[in-house]
C-alpha cells in the first residue's frame, strides 16, 4: 500500500479509533496517543493490509488490545526493594511488640473465660458459626447461645477496661 492510500485510510479510521480509545482510557491525551500507536502498528503492516478482509475490524482489534495493555500497566506499581524495606521499618519493633503482646493478652483472656463461654465465643468468632448452628452442635437453645456470647463479650470488655486503666 502506497503512502497516499494509507494516509487516506488513516483519516477514515481515525475518528472511530479515537472513539473506541476514549471508551477505554480516561484522559484525552492517552486516547490520542493510543490512536497514534494503532495507526503506527497499521503502518508497519501496510504491505499485508491488502490481504486483510476488514482493515477496520483489524484496527479496532489493535486499538482495543493497546488500550487493555495500557490499563494493565496502570495496575502494576513498581516498588524498589529499598522502599519496601523503609515501609516495613516504619512499623518499628516497638509497634510489632505491642501487637504481639495484645494478641497474647486477648488469647489469655479468652482462655480465662468459663469453659462454655469460651467454647461458644470461639465457635462464633473463629469458626464463623451462626447462633442457630452453635445451638445445634452443642444441643442447647439459641437463647442460651446468645446469653453465653453476651456474657463472654461483657467479661472481655471488663478485662479490657481494667487493662487500659
Amino acid at each position: 500500500m502506497e503512502k497516499e492510500a494509507f494516509c487516506t485510510l488513516a483519516r477514515q479510521l481515525r475518528g472511530d479509533i479515537l472513539s473506541l480509545s476514549r471508551r477505554f482510557l480516561r484522559e484525552e491525551s492517552e486516547a490520542e496517543d493510543n490512536v497514534q500507536d494503532t495507526l503506527l502498528k497499521l503502518w508497519t503492516i501496510r504491505e499485508q493490509l491488502g490481504r486483510v478482509r476488514s482493515v477496520q475490524a483489524l484496527s479496532y482489534a489493535i486499538c482495543k488490545n493497546l488500550c487493555i495493555s495500557k490499563l494493565r500497566k496502570r495496575r502494576i506499581v513498581p516498588m524498589e526493594l529499598s522502599d519496601e524495606i523503609r515501609l516495613i521499618s516504619t512499623h518499628d519493633s516497638q509497634w510489632m511488640l505491642e501487637e504481639k503482646e495484645n494478641a497474647e493478652w486477648l488469647e489469655d483472656s479468652i482462655a480465662g473465660l468459663p469453659t462454655a463461654q469460651m467454647q461458644i465465643l470461639r465457635m462464633s468468632q473463629q469458626d464463623g458459626l451462626e447462633n442457630n448452628e452453635i445451638a445445634e452442635v452443642l444441643g442447647i437453645s439459641e437463647v442460651t447461645v446468645r446469653t453465653a456470647l453476651c456474657k463472654a463479650r461483657k467479661n472481655l470488655l471488663e478485662k479490657l477496661i481494667k487493662r487500659t486503666q
